[in-house]
């Protein structure tokens, strides 16, 4: 039993515990982060041009710092997928400040490739977006947005090899449920925009009537 219980507690935060760090209460401002993780995030709830014909606008809520870097590593590969509460909760700051929940008819998320996500055990951006929408009370679409084929990852390859490597990779399984539809398309960083842009290609192609995108945060070079 009690080693049940020290494998669930390296997994997710005590109650009353900041889920970042794991050692202090949450704040007044926010139910899942204490000020002393806050003040090592710098928010800045920034729209970001990456010349989309299909994106209308795009914004990230935070600075990919030395920080948010590791909290990004920690969530994404070290099986930390709690996190989504606290990162969604930010996330949350930005939809408000920029008014981006107004209109927004369905959520939808970037798509892993069933091979990513079968050995990471979820889709990090699926998990932000399902909280966003249960707490703005709008709905998300689940695997209708799906990434057919494997991908190599864009961080590594040149701008040209971007373009290239995504064409095709996306697909709608139902135009119906997208179709006239102002649409909100999550994922947890962005670096070129390109997945996300040509992600909100396939689903304008499909009828949707506007994509925004949000992500948790970019490491764009400005």
């Amino acid at each position: 039993m009690e080693f049940l219980k020290s494998i669930q507690n390296l997994f997710f935060p005590a109650r009353g515990l900041c889920y970042l760090c794991r050692e202090n209460s949450p704040g007044k401002e926010y139910a899942h982060i204490c000020q002393d993780c806050f003040n090592l995030l710098e928010p800045v709830h920034k729209e970001i041009d990456i010349d989309s014909a299909f994106l209308t606008k795009i914004y990230y809520t935070l600075v990919y710092n030395r920080y948010m870097r590791d909290i990004i590593r920690d969530y994404k590969f070290h099986g930390k997928s709690y996190l989504y509460k606290p990162l969604g909760e930010l996330m949350l700051r930005t939809i408000e400040a920029k008014s981006l929940g107004e209109g927004i008819d369905l959520i939808l998320y970037m798509p892993a490739h069933r091979r990513k996500e079968a050995k990471r055990g979820y889709n990090q951006a699926e998990l932000l977006a399902t909280y966003i929408g249960k707490e703005l009370e709008i709905e998300v679409s689940h695997n209708n947005l799906v990434k057919t084929r494997y991908t190599k990852d864009q961080n590594k390859l040149s701008k040209l090899e971007r373009m290239t490597n995504l064409r095709g990779a996306f697909t709608i399984r139902n135009r119906e449920g997208i179709r006239g539809k102002r649409i909100l398309l999550i994922d947890d960083i962005i670096t070129t925009g390109t997945t996300m842009d040509e992600a909100s290609r396939i689903l304008i192609k499909n009828e949707a009537r506007e994509v925004l995108g949000l992500a948790l945060t970019s490491s764009r070079k400005l």
